[in-house]
């Protein structure tokens, strides 16, 4: 008997922890370690039927971090696969090598990830790679950007499932009743891209750097393109090559993403284009300096 001199399984999942409260530790609430049914419910749900052997080994595991608001709401959750290095696309499990790896560990993960996301709740598996910087100058990681992007897309479904308010445009409700369906839809769509645009922004920290880069180094263009080099299997992985450029010279930035597909993280493609985006501006950056 005695007492454990950390309460983190290993010196990484410590440091994983204090790089996630260093971006999100001020306007959120981040746990360790919560227990899985402090978050899910599985009894009485209809969407996932677990067994009493399955609800045992539920009751008796945790959840690594989760992300809540400050009502203590939770918001996302990550486990970090620092065993096997491995990684979610949708509710099925993956490794990076392409192996199956340990099956019991497999099939647990994959029966978390079923429950998790058919209540439409973003629950992650990233390995230590995801929560290193992008680079030397850069301490953002890609888990600092997948969290961005769900709590972007949180942020802007919420918006939009309001509704429109034609005041917003300058319009009374008569006047905008008196526009043409084409009008019309042109408005609302204009506010639906409005809305993501400030959301992402306003959320998303691997934004507001690329934001601020972009103005630092005077960028005039931007082009992405989608390689696929054949050693990863395009189902489920997301490849983006950046190129941004000013009138002093080009800046180039590759990332590789697993395709997550996740609830409010469906497509990987969107935030491998930021991250793309960041990593060709710190390289133009470099040059400018």
């Amino acid at each position: 008997m005695g007492v454990r001199k950390s309460v983190f399984g290993s010196s990484m999942e410590k440091q994983c922890f204090r790089k996630l409260r260093e971006t999100w530790g001020e306007n959120y609430n981040l746990y360790h370690n919560l227990p899985f049914l402090n978050v899910f419910t599985t009894k009485d749900n209809d969407l996932v039927q677990v067994s009493e052997e399955e609800y045992d080994r539920l009751k008796k595991t945790s959840i690594d971090f989760t992300l809540c608001d400050k009502n203590d709401t939770p918001l996302v959750c990550l486990e970090f696969d620092g065993m096997q290095d491995g990684f979610n696309v949708g509710s099925t499990y993956h490794l990076k090598d392409g192996s199956q790896g340990n099956k019991a560990r497999r099939v647990f993960t994959e029966l978390k990830l079923r429950i998790a996301h058919a209540s439409l709740f973003p629950y992650l598996v990233l390995g230590s790679e995801e929560f290193r910087g992008l680079s030397n100058a850069v301490r953002l990681t890609i888990a600092d950007g997948l969290i961005g992007e769900v709590l972007s897309h949180r942020a802007a479904s919420e918006s939009i499932g309001k509704g429109f308010d034609p005041k917003e445009y300058g319009h009374t409700q008569e006047e905008f009743d008196s526009l043409s369906e084409f009008e019309q839809s042109e408005i609302i769509d204009d506010w639906v891209v409005g809305i993501k645009i400030e959301s992402d922004y306003r959320n998303n920290p691997i934004r507001r750097k690329v934001a601020e880069l972009e103005k630092k180094c005077g960028v005039s263009g931007h082009s992405w393109t989608f390689p696929n080099d054949r050693r990863n299997d395009c189902k489920n992985w997301v490849g983006v090559e950046c190129t941004v450029n000013n009138n002093q010279g080009i800046g180039i930035g590759k990332i590789c993403l697993p395709n997550y597909s996740s609830p409010y993280c469906w497509f990987s493609v969107h935030i491998a284009m930021e991250i793309a985006n960041l990593l060709a501006l710190e390289d133009l950056r470099k040059d400018k300096e």
